[in-house]
Protein backbone atom coordinates (compact mmCIF):
# COMPACT_ATOMS: atom_id res chain seq x y z
CA UNK A 1 0.00 0.00 0.00
CA UNK A 2 1.67 3.56 -0.70
CA UNK A 3 2.22 6.10 2.18
CA UNK A 4 -1.37 8.00 2.41
CA UNK A 5 1.06 10.62 3.32
CA UNK A 6 2.80 11.13 0.41
CA UNK A 7 1.40 14.39 -1.98
CA UNK A 8 3.44 14.54 -5.06
CA UNK A 9 1.31 17.84 -5.72
CA UNK A 10 -0.62 19.80 -3.00
CA UNK A 11 -2.51 22.68 -5.29
CA UNK A 12 -5.26 23.72 -7.37
CA UNK A 13 -4.83 26.04 -10.41
CA UNK A 14 -5.92 29.17 -9.58
CA UNK A 15 -9.41 30.14 -10.90
CA UNK A 16 -8.28 33.22 -12.65
CA UNK A 17 -5.22 31.29 -14.32
CA UNK A 18 -7.64 28.37 -15.16
CA UNK A 19 -9.63 31.02 -16.95
CA UNK A 20 -6.41 32.13 -18.75
CA UNK A 21 -5.48 28.60 -19.98
CA UNK A 22 -9.26 27.96 -21.11
CA UNK A 23 -9.57 31.44 -22.88
CA UNK A 24 -5.59 30.65 -24.39
CA UNK A 25 -6.73 27.27 -25.80
CA UNK A 26 -9.79 28.82 -27.07
CA UNK A 27 -7.37 31.55 -29.23
CA UNK A 28 -5.55 29.06 -30.62
CA UNK A 29 -8.21 26.97 -31.49
CA UNK A 30 -9.91 29.96 -33.47
CA UNK A 31 -6.43 30.89 -34.92
CA UNK A 32 -6.57 27.55 -36.83
CA UNK A 33 -7.74 27.05 -40.07
CA UNK A 34 -11.11 25.46 -40.52
CA UNK A 35 -10.17 21.73 -40.78
CA UNK A 36 -12.52 19.30 -38.96
CA UNK A 37 -12.69 16.02 -40.96
CA UNK A 38 -15.75 13.00 -41.17
CA UNK A 39 -14.75 9.59 -39.39
CA UNK A 40 -14.60 8.63 -43.88
CA UNK A 41 -12.44 11.58 -44.48
CA UNK A 42 -9.46 10.79 -41.64
CA UNK A 43 -9.73 7.02 -42.54
CA UNK A 44 -9.43 7.67 -46.75
CA UNK A 45 -7.06 10.99 -46.45
CA UNK A 46 -3.17 9.75 -46.66
CA UNK A 47 -1.10 10.66 -44.04
CA UNK A 48 2.37 12.20 -45.03
CA UNK A 49 5.84 9.89 -43.65
CA UNK A 50 9.08 11.77 -43.23
CA UNK A 51 9.91 10.68 -46.44
CA UNK A 52 6.84 11.82 -48.45
CA UNK A 53 7.46 14.92 -46.99
CA UNK A 54 10.70 15.38 -47.98
CA UNK A 55 9.96 13.93 -51.01
CA UNK A 56 7.19 16.87 -51.62
CA UNK A 57 9.64 19.56 -50.94
CA UNK A 58 12.45 18.01 -53.22
CA UNK A 59 9.20 18.38 -55.72
CA UNK A 60 8.72 22.16 -55.13
CA UNK A 61 12.23 22.80 -55.73
CA UNK A 62 12.01 21.17 -59.31
CA UNK A 63 8.41 22.93 -59.92
CA UNK A 64 10.93 25.99 -58.89
CA UNK A 65 14.78 25.54 -59.96
CA UNK A 66 12.94 23.18 -63.48
CA UNK A 67 9.62 25.06 -64.39
CA UNK A 68 8.65 22.15 -66.87
CA UNK A 69 5.37 24.16 -68.32
CA UNK A 70 3.31 21.09 -68.23
CA UNK A 71 3.63 19.96 -64.48
CA UNK A 72 3.35 23.85 -63.96
CA UNK A 73 0.09 24.45 -65.34
CA UNK A 74 -1.59 21.13 -64.12
CA UNK A 75 -0.07 21.51 -60.45
CA UNK A 76 -0.38 24.82 -58.55
CA UNK A 77 3.09 25.71 -57.00
CA UNK A 78 2.08 27.97 -54.62
CA UNK A 79 -0.43 25.30 -53.31
CA UNK A 80 1.59 22.42 -52.79
CA UNK A 81 4.22 25.27 -51.15
CA UNK A 82 1.30 26.67 -48.86
CA UNK A 83 0.33 22.64 -48.01
CA UNK A 84 3.85 22.18 -47.12
CA UNK A 85 4.28 25.09 -44.50
CA UNK A 86 0.87 24.35 -43.30
CA UNK A 87 1.99 20.70 -42.80
CA UNK A 88 5.18 22.01 -41.07
CA UNK A 89 3.59 24.52 -39.01
CA UNK A 90 0.94 21.27 -38.08
CA UNK A 91 4.16 19.45 -36.97
CA UNK A 92 5.39 22.09 -34.42
CA UNK A 93 2.21 22.99 -32.85
CA UNK A 94 1.04 19.35 -32.69
CA UNK A 95 4.27 18.60 -30.74
CA UNK A 96 3.99 21.49 -28.55
CA UNK A 97 0.38 20.14 -27.50
CA UNK A 98 1.25 17.05 -27.02
CA UNK A 99 3.82 17.06 -24.64
CA UNK A 100 1.40 19.68 -23.18
CA UNK A 101 -0.88 16.94 -23.02
CA UNK A 102 1.38 14.06 -21.54
CA UNK A 103 2.07 16.98 -18.51
CA UNK A 104 -1.33 17.59 -18.12
CA UNK A 105 -1.93 13.76 -17.89
CA UNK A 106 0.54 13.46 -15.30
CA UNK A 107 -1.35 16.50 -13.32
CA UNK A 108 -3.97 14.11 -13.57
CA UNK A 109 -2.37 10.72 -12.78
CA UNK A 110 -0.85 12.16 -9.79
CA UNK A 111 -3.81 13.94 -8.30
CA UNK A 112 -6.26 10.90 -9.23
CA UNK A 113 -3.63 8.20 -7.27
CA UNK A 114 -3.43 10.56 -4.52
CA UNK A 115 -7.34 11.23 -4.33
CA UNK A 116 -8.41 7.31 -4.71
CA UNK A 117 -5.65 6.24 -2.64
CA UNK A 118 -6.87 8.54 0.02
CA UNK A 119 -10.16 8.09 -0.51
CA UNK A 120 -9.92 4.21 0.17
CA UNK A 121 -7.81 4.59 2.81
CA UNK A 122 -10.26 6.57 4.88
CA UNK A 123 -12.82 4.80 3.34
CA UNK A 124 -11.27 1.73 5.64
CA UNK A 125 -10.91 3.42 8.43
CA UNK A 126 -14.89 4.34 8.25
CA UNK A 127 -15.09 0.53 7.82
CA UNK A 128 -13.54 0.04 10.91
CA UNK A 129 -15.98 2.54 12.68
CA UNK A 130 -18.52 1.07 11.76
CA UNK A 131 -17.45 -1.99 12.81
CA UNK A 132 -16.47 -1.22 15.98
CA UNK A 133 -19.34 0.53 16.16
CA UNK A 134 -18.37 4.57 16.42
CA UNK A 135 -21.37 6.51 16.56
CA UNK A 136 -21.84 7.77 12.71
CA UNK A 137 -19.91 5.93 11.48
CA UNK A 138 -22.35 3.13 10.28
CA UNK A 139 -24.10 5.82 7.96
CA UNK A 140 -21.18 6.85 6.38
CA UNK A 141 -20.08 3.56 5.60
CA UNK A 142 -23.44 1.97 4.25
CA UNK A 143 -23.56 4.96 1.55
CA UNK A 144 -20.14 4.47 0.60
CA UNK A 145 -20.16 0.52 0.35
CA UNK A 146 -21.82 0.82 -2.47
CA UNK A 147 -18.94 1.72 -4.78
CA UNK A 148 -17.47 -1.56 -3.70
CA UNK A 149 -21.26 -4.05 -3.79
CA UNK A 150 -20.59 -6.77 -6.41
CA UNK A 151 -16.68 -6.76 -6.62
CA UNK A 152 -16.58 -9.53 -4.62
CA UNK A 153 -14.65 -8.96 -1.41
CA UNK A 154 -14.58 -10.66 2.24
CA UNK A 155 -18.03 -11.55 4.24
CA UNK A 156 -18.55 -9.44 7.48
CA UNK A 157 -19.80 -10.41 10.54
CA UNK A 158 -23.54 -11.05 9.44
CA UNK A 159 -22.82 -13.39 6.76
CA UNK A 160 -22.98 -10.49 3.71
CA UNK A 161 -20.25 -9.62 1.74
CA UNK A 162 -19.40 -5.38 1.53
Amino acid sequence: MSNTNQNLLNQVIDANVMTTILESLATVQAALPDSTLTPEQRSSLNAISVNNKVFAEEVLNEMDTNPIAAVNATYNRDYLANDLQLFGQGETIETRLMDLLQRVRDLKRMAGHETYGMATGAYGMIEVLARTGVPGAQNSYNRLKVRFEGQGGRPSDDGETP
